[in-house]
């Protein structure tokens, strides 16, 4: 859950200069984020690892609330659990708050995530044209794939095989073994 606990009202121009934290900016807003468990950051962690694996030097993978820019006016920064960035946007490895939009983002649900905080912030990578987001959540053991250009989502159990990438497929259940 966010929670607003900082008045002091943010713009483009401070994205440098932004304190350290467990945060998202929305609407120029300061929102904590509530930390989150063993098992979440487990998860992340696995992500982080075949991820890697699977795209070896095509991209870049990062973990641990990513900071992705979503509009610059009001100043809106979301941070996704885990990200992937191809080389065929970004050359290099970024550094600091993405302004490129991500290939895929994937988000882990927290006990103390609601559904509407989740779609909003599904909403708001699609609109900067990531082209997957991936949302997974351990409590009921489903998974759902959002994609770029499409209008509904693909859901998934545990057990199913998930193509995640190009070439790369899985099942969550081996993730969480």
């Amino acid at each position: 859950m966010n929670t607003v606990v900082d008045t002091t009202h943010y713009a483009y121009g401070d994205i440098s200069r932004l304190p350290d934290g467990s945060y998202e900016i929305i609407d120029g807003e300061r929102r904590e984020m509530t930390p989150t468990g063993f098992e979440h950051g487990r998860l992340e962690g696995r992500f982080f690892e075949i991820l890697s694996r699977h795209v070896k030097d095509k991209g870049y993978v990062a973990v641990g609330e990513v900071g992705i820019l979503i509009s610059k006016q009001p100043l809106r920064i979301r941070a996704a659990d885990v990200v992937y960035l191809s080389k065929e946007k970004a050359r290099q490895q970024p550094k600091g708050i993405l302004e490129i939009a991500p290939d895929l983002v994937i988000e882990i649900i927290s006990e103390s995530n609601t559904s509407w905080e989740m779609n909003d912030k599904i909403k708001d990578y699609l609109a900067i044209g990531v082209e997957k987001i991936f949302l997974v959540d351990p409590q009921t053991m489903t998974a759902s794939l959002y994609q770029k250009g499409k209008k509904e989502a693909l859901l998934y159990n545990f057990e199913d095989d998930i193509p995640l990438l190009e070439g790369l497929i899985f099942k969550l259940r081996e993730l969480l073994s």
